[in-house]
């Protein structure tokens, strides 16, 4: 997915979506953040820098959003503030380590996708 172009930021809250990738940097070092990328890494699901990404969204009404074998996506133009970036890589790296370890999980399953909403939830058997 191609990063779509920066918009003005400061208008409203509007983040740029270089401004909101650098927040996105921020995050990656935060003591929760390091732990979940640990956990993938040692489930065997490293991720890179380059996994989260900042992006315009058209059409869509979530601030972030998780896509299996593309990343993490955060909506420049939804968010304004760095501890709701924080708050969103942490959620979604959530749902990312559940589509690494989870055996049979199909994301456009209601009930599957509610099961990595609710992390305290077992409902899917584990690849190990």
């Amino acid at each position: 997915m191609a990063q779509e172009p920066s918009s003005p930021g400061g208008s409203l809250g509007v983040k740029s979506v270089d401004e909101v990738q650098a927040m996105i940097q921020k995050s990656l070092q935060l003591p929760k953040v390091k732990f979940l990328r640990q956990r993938m890494a040692e489930a065997g699901c490293a991720v890179k820098d380059n996994f989260f990404r900042a992006v315009v969204c058209q059409g869509r009404k979530g601030m972030a959003y998780f896509a299996p074998a593309h990343g993490i996506f955060v909506c420049s133009n939804h968010v304004t503030f760095q501890d709701e970036v924080n708050q969103l890589i942490i959620h979604e790296l959530i749902h990312a380590y559940d589509d690494c370890r989870a055996v049979n999980l199909h994301w456009n399953n209601c009930a599957h996708q509610a099961c990595s909403e609710v992390p305290i939830l077992k409902c899917f058997p584990t690849k190990y």
